[in-house]
């Protein structure tokens, strides 16, 4: 049977998704006439997707959620207050919270808007722990506003969307008592694990010990230290295949959409409990096996192996840029290349900077209008993506992103030319404006331009 299901070639969006219909990859090829909810996601393609739910799954779904907060609940002094900050409308995400928590606990959904938290806190006051649940950016944005004094304020954050570091989860938890993140995917389910304080304290064991890293993980490989989670292995089959990507099983077999060895392009692996406590052990580290509460499997998750890059809880690809650049000849004769570079500035606020290097003619001549095409890049990045527009609109003014064109082997250029390879995506630490000149005094502005 084993050797069966490995010889079961790997499905993904491009090879199962966008080939087959949806009645067609349904169960028995139709789907139900009533119980099926439909949400939607845009991604790097900038075509909307939409992915169907039945009452099964969504109950699924809902049972490990509430489980989640259940938890969460038993720990709390006052009545929780659900704060629903994530996108609403047709997004998976901030939907599927809302019919999720409604039955168990008193929640407002208001989607990524600061004015509207801050109002609803200050009306129903002190006398609730409200479980905050968004973006990371959003969350950073929201307690580093100043018109609500939050240590008056008994609060839980909860995030999605994209990884933090651990100085971004310290600055979180100056506000919040806890801040734990799950991991999920509009082509799977939303909730396919959560972090734990077994699996953070963990992470944060590894942060700060280089040996254990290389026991543990792929972190010198990948250069990013993985979140870490653990799930349920009767509900989900997780395996890595020869170029490091998580391949999905969705076990249960109610699924109105079966997903079978779905490749969602994330790099990760998995480890059992009973082997990483042997490793901690020889570490002296009992206190992280303490925190452990249920014997559940433990997933490192690197990010994404496409070439894209989160930002506010939307994917961008290089690839995408690269088709703005190919439509105006201008830019193709301009740009010798582009890159995606992702990093955490000195404050904690995640963001994505667009740098373009010219070419060598373009550099000496210097008569290309940079500044005209920077606005252009921009909104023709927002319209070929939906998720990237909506998380413009939703992200805080210090988080929007920047753009910048360089000349030739200058900035984050420099040694470009080195390599047999370009790099179209760099994931870098705080210190990188300092380190790689980045350029970051063009940032986009939420509203879009008359002409789009």
């Amino acid at each position: 049977m084993a050797e069966a299901f490995a010889a079961l070639p790997e499905m993904d969006k491009d090879s199962y998704i966008k080939r087959w219909t949806i009645p067609a990859r349904s169960v028995d090829g139709v789907l139900p006439r009533h119980g099926v909810v439909v949400d939607e996601s845009s991604g790097s393609s900038g075509v909307p997707t939409s992915w169907v739910r039945g009452r099964d799954e969504r109950l699924a779904t809902r049972q490990l959620l509430q489980v989640g907060f259940s938890r969460t609940a038993e720990t709390l002094r006052k009545q929780p207050f659900v704060l629903n900050c994530f996108s609403l409308g047709a997004w998976a995400t901030g939907m599927n919270v809302t019919t999720s928590l409604t039955d168990v606990t008193m929640i407002k959904s208001i989607g990524p808007d600061r004015d509207k938290v801050i109002a609803t806190m200050l009306e129903f006051g002190p006398d609730y722990t409200y479980i905050i649940l968004s973006y990371p950016p959003f969350l950073k944005a929201l307690f580093d506003d100043e018109r609500i004094i939050w240590e008056d304020y008994d609060i839980v954050a909860a995030f999605g969307g994209e990884g933090i570091s651990e100085n971004m989860r310290a600055h979180i938890t100056k506000y919040a008592h806890s801040a734990f993140g799950s991991y999920g995917a509009s082509d799977l389910e939303i909730n396919i694990a959560i972090e734990t304080d077994y699996t953070v304290e963990l992470r944060q064991a590894i942060a700060a010990n280089p040996e254990l890293s290389s026991r543990l993980t792929r972190q010198d490989e990948y250069g990013v230290l993985p979140m870490i989670f653990q799930f349920n292995p009767y509900d989900y089959l997780i395996e890595t295949n020869g170029d490091g990507e998580l391949v999905v099983t969705i076990v249960r077999k109610e699924n109105v959409n079966p997903r079978i060895r779905y490749n969602i392009h994330d790099r990760g692996h998995v480890l059992r409990v009973r082997e990483l406590n042997a490793v901690l052990r020889e570490f002296g580290l009992e206190h992280v096996i303490r925190q452990q509460f249920l014997d559940l499997p433990v997933l490192f998750h690197y990010g994404r192996s496409d070439l894209s890059v989160d930002f506010n809880g939307a994917v961008v690809a290089p690839d995408a840029l690269r088709d703005v650049l190919s439509s105006d000849q201008s830019l193709l004769s301009a740009v010798e290349n582009h890159r995606l570079v992702s990093f955490e500035d000195a404050s904690g606020n995640r963001q994505l900077h667009i740098a373009l290097q010219l070419t060598s003619k373009a550099t000496t001549e210097g008569t290309f209008e940079a500044a005209s095409y920077r606005t252009y890049i921009l909104e023709r990045l927002r319209s070929m993506n939906g998720d990237f527009n909506n998380a413009i609109l939703t992200s805080p003014e210090a988080s929007l992103p920047t753009i910048a064109f360089y000349p030739l082997r200058t900035g984050p250029f420099t040694s470009d030319g080195s390599k047999l390879k370009n790099e179209y995506v760099w994931q870098l630490g705080p210190t990188a404006p300092q380190d790689w000149e980045l350029d970051l005094t063009f940032r986009a502005q939420k509203s879009r331009a008359s002409a789009d």
